[in-house]
């Protein structure tokens, strides 16, 4: 199964620099454009599944890929599966709060989260920002890798081996998986509308064709 995972369209919240995972803010203009881009640069890829997570953002990202892909459209299915990270009581606070945060309480002078994940993986990232909101109010590492197994799990189930899946989701969500399944250690954070290919086999195996691009036409 080949999966072209790309990242949303900027939003207003991305604009702002506030935090973004299970909350939801519109597409600014440029994040229109960010989906017509990456459509246009996948026009080519005949897609047999198309996916986004159930947020809206990503939703519409998809329906702009989607219309300027030059074969047959899947229809659109959005689910849960495939939301971001959530973020706890971070979300739509500045991104510097909590990744200054973050950053501090594992010993890291930054309030960037690409300096951060250079330093540390993912899952003790997760664990970190769940650590340090003071209401505990979001996902785990554990949480997250196990929705991440399931919604994996069940590409696998509801799809033949062979299918090329489109698949709009969040950045910090690819960033997650490339890391973790694909050994990509240091990948930066997916800017928006940027592709990911990956591939997964018969027997649940992960790879990383590409990440973070914003300019292939595929």
């Amino acid at each position: 199964m080949k999966i072209y995972a790309v990242r949303h369209g900027q939003t207003i919240f991305n604009m702002l620099d506030k935090v973004q995972g299970w909350a939801d803010t519109p597409l600014t203009k440029k994040g229109e454009q960010d989906g017509t881009a990456a459509g246009k640069r996948l026009k080519n890829i005949s897609f047999d599944v198309a996916l986004s997570s159930d947020t809206s953002r990503a939703i519409h990202t998809a329906e702009f890929i989607l219309s300027e892909n030059s074969h047959k459209r899947p229809q659109l299915t959005y689910t849960p599966d495939w939301r971001e990270f959530f973020f706890g009581s971070f979300e739509g606070g500045k991104n510097t709060v909590m990744w200054g945060a973050t950053a501090k309480a594992l010993g890291i002078d930054s309030e960037t989260p690409d300096d951060v994940a250079r330093q540390v993986d993912m899952t003790q990232i997760m664990d970190t920002i769940y650590a340090v909101d003071p209401d505990h109010l979001g996902e785990n590492a554990t949480d997250f890798w196990q929705r991440m197994r399931q919604s994996l799990a069940k590409l696998q189930q509801d799809y033949d081996e062979n299918a090329t899946v489109l698949l709009v989701t969040h950045g910090q969500l690819i960033w997650n998986l490339a890391q973790q399944y694909g050994h990509l250690k240091t990948a930066d954070r997916p800017k928006n509308g940027a592709v990911a290919v990956f591939n997964l086999d018969k027997d649940g195996n992960f790879s990383v064709d590409d990440f973070n691009d914003v300019t292939t036409i595929f």
